[in-house]
């Protein structure tokens, strides 16, 4: 199973997950639901640097490849 296909169960209903240029968009749909340590553990385990952000009135976690 691929890391798109990982955070999407493991987000199931609470976000919708995109794959954008070698990071995520991940977009918090149910928040209080939503399986924040999982998801963010998950991101830094495969090497990606993580942002918060809000769009279109929803927080976003964006993520890209970490920079060495």
């Amino acid at each position: 199973m691929d890391a798109v296909e990982r955070l999407k169960e493991m987000v199931e209903d609470t976000g919708d997950v995109d794959s954008v240029y070698g990071g995520f968009e991940i977009r918090i749909v149910k928040p209080t639901l939503f399986p924040w340590y999982k998801v963010i553990n998950e991101l830094l385990e495969i090497g990606q640097e993580i942002w918060i952000a809000k769009k279109e009135g929803r927080i976003c976690i964006i993520s890209e490849p970490e920079a060495r």
